[in-house]
């Protein structure tokens, strides 16, 4: 991943990780707080539930009080009494009150009314009227069992044609009247009111089950089972005996919390979401302008490689990064500057060099052209006998040796004069199978080519020079290894190491460089190869080590020289095996640099 991008990712980081830290503290906080709310609810609702249950247990407790229903001087008792007096007749005042008990206790409002005398025949039954004159014990054993206490119970009440029980909290107590026993019972129906002073729509809810599961009292709305897996709060409704006859099932639902944590997860994904998104273009910016700069770096670097030492790096800042760009700068002058110098050595002594060199190639047939003058001369100033036969062995000598002369120029020119490379689109295989179809028969060559390598930019007829140069330092080369002699190749190879006595080979080779920019020839013999003290002066004119065998020192210098002008290397190699290994790399592209490579 490049700079740029790694920027940008740590950037988005830096705003993601204390969003999602923040994102689950306030998680982790909210439904704490939400479980403690929750708990307090439950509690509270609990209690005012029950405080509920109490006030209307104690309501209908003070409904047959001496003061309401069971009061023997109003009401219910006291006019039964009084019509009992006023008629001497039980008969006629029972009648009385079927007609008139209902009005009587409508203030009240109680849902079921018992009045029993102490055979426990039935007065009153205000809310079962059929009962009236039968015989209930239940008035009497609940005024008896409960002292006064409310109790729960489910009675039997006509509401309109239809009976239905009902489950009512009652209270029942016995009241003497004129030396007669009564018992009075009156209750209410136990319904939804009960729970209106803790229900809540959707998340507190109540309902009045019996000890089979049963519903005798259904909550408000519907979804209440659903609420109930919160394990709801139950409140036993005592009987008559303190037993349970039903519960008041409570539940208080926790769904606020998930959707609480459902929203705060929603607001933290949209925060994350537009935090992320403006750090990543922040972090663009920043490392847009960071790596702008080190991208000038790089491609001044890599201006540099190319030799193009003229280019400079813009400095924009005055940070680090600037810092890098003026002292690049300041290397490069160095660089051009140490390089003109170089240049002008490298000049100098180059061409010393080779004026040394064509000195010493030139005084070698010199010499041989002076003896045979000298001799010539001699024989002349004696008029000796055999002054033809010296004559003619003495110009042919001259001869000889002047041909030499003239080739030693000519190559030299051609090295001096070589002209620039004009490039264009090379197959280098195709110029390899060209330059060995001149050599079938006259040398053991075997090709190695790579298919689909693609063209080169660059000299046809440099490129195949080249190829020609090293095919002819090998030839050399392997022809040392058959004959046992010490050293072949024009300018190069020899001097060191025999072979095994076997036949000599030379094989090519082409093949796309590791770095994917560079196309690779390579000529391999297994000749005497190069010895280590020459292998450092092998691509300098005029050195040979075939000396006195017709080398003069510039095959492999003009190899160096085109493969330079080319942008490309050319390093020479030993062969595990024995022998030499020329590896040539053209650049794809002209104008790319090659940079390292592992040949």
């Amino acid at each position: 991943m490049k700079l740029r991008g790694r920027f940008t990712l740590w950037f988005a980081l830096a705003a993601l990780v204390p969003i999602a830290l923040a994102a689950v503290v306030t998680r982790y906080v909210v439904a704490r707080s939400y479980r403690r709310e929750y708990e307090r609810t439950r509690i509270a609702a609990e209690q005012a539930l029950r405080r509920e249950v109490e006030r209307a247990g104690a309501q209908i407790e003070d409904a047959v009080g001496p003061d309401a229903l069971g009061s023997t001087d109003l009401e219910l008792i006291g006019r039964f009494t009084l019509s009992w007096r006023a008629h001497g007749d039980y008969v006629e005042a029972q009648r009385w009150v079927r007609e008139q008990g209902s009005r009587m206790v409508g203030g009240l409002m109680p849902d079921v009314v018992f009045l029993t005398d102490d055979h426990d025949e039935v007065l009153a039954a205000l809310h079962y009227p059929a009962l009236m004159g039968e015989s209930d014990a239940r008035p009497r054993q609940w005024a008896t069992r409960s002292k006064g206490q409310a109790f729960y119970d489910r009675v039997l009440v006509k509401h309109g044609d239809r009976p239905e029980k009902l489950l009512v909290v009652e209270a029942a107590r016995a009241v003497r009247a004129d030396g007669h026993q009564l018992y009075i019972a009156a209750g209410r129906a136990v319904g939804p009111s009960l729970f209106d002073v803790v229900r809540r729509s959707g998340r507190i809810d109540a309902r009045v089950v019996d000890a089979g599961g049963e519903v005798l009292v259904p909550p408000a709305e519907p979804g209440f089972e659903h609420m109930l897996a919160g394990a709801p709060i139950r409140i036993p409704l005592p009987g008559v005996d303190g037993a349970p006859v039903a519960w008041i099932e409570l539940a208080v639902t926790d769904e606020g919390l998930d959707q609480l944590l459902l929203e705060v997860t929603l607001v933290s994904g949209v925060l994350a979401a537009v935090a992320v998104l403006l750090t990543v273009l922040l972090g663009i910016a920043v490392a847009r302008r960071m790596t702008r700069d080190l991208d000038r770096l790089v491609e001044g670097a890599q201006a540099a490689a190319r030799g193009e030492l003229e280019h400079r790096v813009p400095v924009t800042a005055a940070d680090e990064v600037g810092a890098v760009a003026a002292a690049f700068n300041l290397m490069m002058e160095d660089l051009k500057d140490a390089k003109e110098r170089l240049v002008i050595a490298e000049r100098i002594a180059a061409w010393q060099e080779i004026a040394r060199r064509l000195a010493h190639e030139i005084k070698n047939p010199l010499t041989p052209i002076q003896m045979a003058m000298d001799t010539l001369r001699k024989t002349w100033r004696k008029q000796h006998p055999q002054f033809a036969e010296v004559l003619e062995e003495s110009t042919a000598t001259v001869l000889e040796e002047a041909d030499r002369l003239k080739r030693i120029v000519a190559e030299f020119s051609e090295f001096a004069r070589m002209p620039k490379p004009t490039f264009g689109p090379c197959d280098v295989g195709e110029i390899v199978g060209a330059a060995l179809s001149l050599y079938q028969g006259a040398a053991p060559v075997e090709a190695k080519l790579e298919d689909g390598l693609p063209a080169i930019e660059a000299d046809r007829g440099q490129v195949n020079q080249v190829l020609l140069n090293l095919l002819e330092n090998a030839r050399d080369a392997i022809a040392q290894r058959r004959g046992g002699e010490g050293s072949g190749g024009g300018g190069g190879e020899g001097g060191g190491g025999g072979g095994d006595g076997g036949g000599g080979r030379i094989v090519v080779s082409t093949r796309r460089g590791d770095a994917g920019d560079r196309i690779e020839l390579v000529v391999e013999d297994n000749g005497p190869g190069v010895p280590p003290e020459a292998k450092d002066r092998l691509f300098a004119p005029y050195f040979t080590t075939k000396h006195g065998k017709g080398g003069t020192g510039l095959g492999l210098a003009i190899v160096h020289r085109i493969v330079g002008d080319h942008g490309g290397r050319v390093v020479v190699q030993d062969v595990p095996t024995g022998g030499a290994r020329f590896v040539v790399e053209f650049p794809i592209r002209q104008g790319q640099p090659l940079l390292a490579s592992r040949m």
